[in-house]
């Protein structure tokens, strides 16, 4: 059995907590970061699991996003499109991201619309993953974890279809792949809801060893493997998540990114 050796989060530098992420901000370092990503190295070792989510989590997927933006300004002469940047992103709503870009209410609300039928026809594509960036400080920190023996899987909410491109996007990055005791573990079609595959998916990761750390950066993903693995370490990733009103569990760690104190480059603005 594990304890979750980690300092409380829900205060910090006597602030409390928001009720919801912030948006991603991966370059953001704090003692409690590094308290929680030295606990999960500490737990690894050989014969633990350790659960990694990948859109939000381990891959930065704002990239894609603009990407797809972009092809649609370029194809239907949807210039103000163009203006959307990474730091316009803070949660699923479309519409708040275009105006965060500057556009205005009206046209935000026309954009939105056909913005997210291009958006859900295409995010979830294999070939489209490859705009993902890996989150900074991601590829070292999880062979950090591989190197100290522990079993990976990645645990994904993208569906079997994307395997290829998903595969080829954990190479490309950097990650641990194509290794003994690496996993990817994905739904078996787009329509499976995430939760509920991660529920289940459980059982498999069981059969692997015995699961020591989670990362996720959705809040009803993180209270469900709280839920069924409390000697486990399970890190709440605030990045974006769904529109849900789940909030991670009392007590639950928090992480900005996988940067420690020591890692961020001195040239960064705090």
């Amino acid at each position: 059995m594990f304890s979750q050796q980690v300092p409380q989060m829900g205060e910090v530098a006597g602030r409390a907590r928001p009720p919801r992420s912030r948006g991603y901000a991966p370059l953001e370092v704090s003692p409690e970061q590094d308290a929680a990503l030295d606990a999960a190295v500490a737990l690894a070792g050989p014969g633990r699991v350790v659960v990694l989510d990948l859109d939000g989590c381990l891959f930065d997927s704002r990239p894609r996003i603009i990407h797809l933006l972009r092809e649609l300004a370029g194809r239907e002469g949807f210039l103000e499109l163009y203006a959307v940047q990474p730091q316009h992103f803070v949660d699923w709503d479309l519409r708040a991201t275009l105006l965060r870009a500057g556009i205005g209410a009206e046209r935000a609300a026309g954009l939105a619309v056909e913005g997210q039928a291009w958006f859900n026809d295409r995010f979830f594509r294999s070939d489209r993953v490859l705009h993902d960036h890996a989150m900074p400080g991601a590829p070292p920190f999880v062979w950090s974890l591989y190197t100290a023996g522990a079993t990976l899987v990645y645990l994904t909410g993208r569906h079997e279809d994307m395997r290829p491109g998903t595969e080829q996007a954990l190479a490309n990055a950097g990650f641990p792949w194509n290794r003994p005791r690496v996993h990817l573990l994905m739904k078996p079609d787009v329509r499976t809801e995430d939760t509920h595959f991660k529920g289940e998916a459980l059982r498999e990761v069981c059969l692997l060893g015995q699961p020591c750390v989670f990362f996720d950066n959705e809040p009803a993903n993180v209270n469900l493997f709280s839920t069924a693995h409390p000697e486990a370490l399970v890190v709440f990733v605030e990045t974006d998540h769904s529109p849900r009103p789940d909030q991670p569990a009392a007590g639950l760690p928090w992480v900005r990114g996988f940067l420690r104190q020591a890692e961020r480059p001195g040239c960064l603005a705090p």
